[in-house]
């Protein structure tokens, strides 16, 4: 067989080169840009003309910066990346994902290594607990002359009810640790203010997880069954509420719960969803039309719910009421727990730095000073109490106080 000449093998390697280095410069020219970011983040935005001296020197640093989080075919090359590490390796690119055993994936949420949150959970890796304390005691104070019903309930992170899934070597760094939860709320309740005011449902929410899982072994929240699991024993069990309604629960196959952690790895499993009777409950999720009080702030916050259950009725006959505020826990515990209460309304804080301080005053005077809730509810995981708590708390707190006359 003849052999190729070298100039034409060499044209041919260049021109192939050459398309390859091309393609994603077209794709980035000519292709519009995607609607929402495959990851779990906020991607750099455009750099735009410098209007300072400090805008021209780091123009360079914003401008690759862009050109990193926007090239064409990043996408399909991110999901392509995280699709067979996984396949190949079982693990994920993202630090925020750990996989267990029994195909059981754990979220390491806020952690920028592999299990730091999760240490911190079971508590392998020390935190300073009098300082978290003095942020939740903190937060529950904010609202407490204006709203005395004010609580928190920490929501048990699925690696506290299955630490027997945690992948092997996490567990030997976890067996000679003290969980700080069960520590902070003992703490907690031994102050007169703050006692029946903060929940931890975990020897509730375990009982019924070794019989029927509140976690799905790839989901990283709890659904409407594993919610309401928490949502019984606070209502029924605390605060001595009956059900206003049922409803009837269906099998619904889902996607994995956070995909942008994962772009590209394909996994649904099957969870329980609500199904209502027509116009007897009224349900809006993550529209600012759930909130025409606020529609503009709604829009920036995102994850926003209403439940209403009592709306054909007159004004006054629409209690109780209930508001959520907490992350994106607090979503999937709002349809439980409107069982409960006339109208609920769910507002979360991952979002909360996109307000600006009129929008925030706004959204305070709405909620607190016109709405009134009788209950107000702060919901968080507690890799977000333990861990994250003086971003998360600081803002819900900021956002709640009254504010200052002049």
């Amino acid at each position: 067989m003849k052999a190729l000449p070298t100039r034409r093998a060499n044209a041919l390697v260049l021109a192939l080169w050459c398309a390859l280095l091309l393609t994603p410069l077209l794709v980035h020219l000519f292709r519009p840009p995607h609607e929402a970011p495959l990851e779990n983040r906020t991607l750099a935005p455009a750099p735009g003309w410098p209007r300072t001296l400090d805008e021209g020197s780091t123009l360079p640093v914003r401008t690759q910066a862009w050109m990193r989080d926007h090239f064409g075919l990043r996408g399909e090359l991110l999901e392509a990346s995280h699709r067979w590490r996984h396949r190949l390796f079982g693990d994920f690119l993202s630090a925020d994902l750990v996989p267990g055993q029994a195909g059981e994936v754990f979220y390491n949420v806020f952690g920028d290594t592999a299990g730091s949150s999760l240490r911190v959970m079971c508590g392998a890796e020390r935190i300073k607990l009098p300082v978290v304390g003095q942020r939740v005691a903190d937060l529950l104070a904010a609202t407490r002359a204006e709203l005395p019903r004010s609580y928190l309930m920490i929501a048990p992170d699925k690696s506290r009810l299955r630490p027997r899934l945690l992948p092997r070597w996490l567990q030997v760094e976890c067996a000679s640790g003290q969980p700080p939860a069960e520590s902070l709320v003992g703490r907690l309740a031994q102050q007169p203010e703050i006692a029946d005011r903060l929940f931890y449902p975990i020897d509730a929410m375990r009982q019924v997880d070794g019989v029927d899982p509140v976690y799905r072994p790839w989901n990283l929240h709890w659904d409407f069954h594993g919610a309401a699991v928490a949502a019984d024993w606070l209502a029924q069990g605390q605060w001595g509420m009956p059900r206003r309604y049922e409803v009837a629960l269906e099998p619904r196959e889902t996607a994995f719960d956070l995909q942008g952690l994962a772009p590209g790895v394909e996994h649904r499993d099957t969870t329980l969803v609500p199904v209502y009777p027509d116009g007897q409950v009224l349900v809006c999720h993550n529209d600012p039309a759930c909130f025409p009080e606020f529609a503009a702030e709604a829009a920036l916050l995102f994850q926003v719910a209403r439940v209403r259950s009592a709306w054909q009725l007159p004004a006054g006959q629409r209690r109780p009421t209930l508001v959520i505020i907490g992350d994106s826990f607090g979503d999937n515990i709002t349809e439980p727990l409107a069982r409960y209460f006339a109208e609920v309304w769910y507002l979360s804080m991952n979002h909360l730095s996109r307000l600006s301080p009129e929008q925030r005053r706004h959204v305070r005077s709405v909620v607190i000073d016109q709405f009134r809730p009788d209950v107000l509810l702060h919901v968080y995981n507690e890799g977000t109490v333990l861990v994250d708590q003086a971003r998360y708390l600081g803002l819900a707190r900021a956002l709640l106080e009254p504010v200052p006359t002049q």
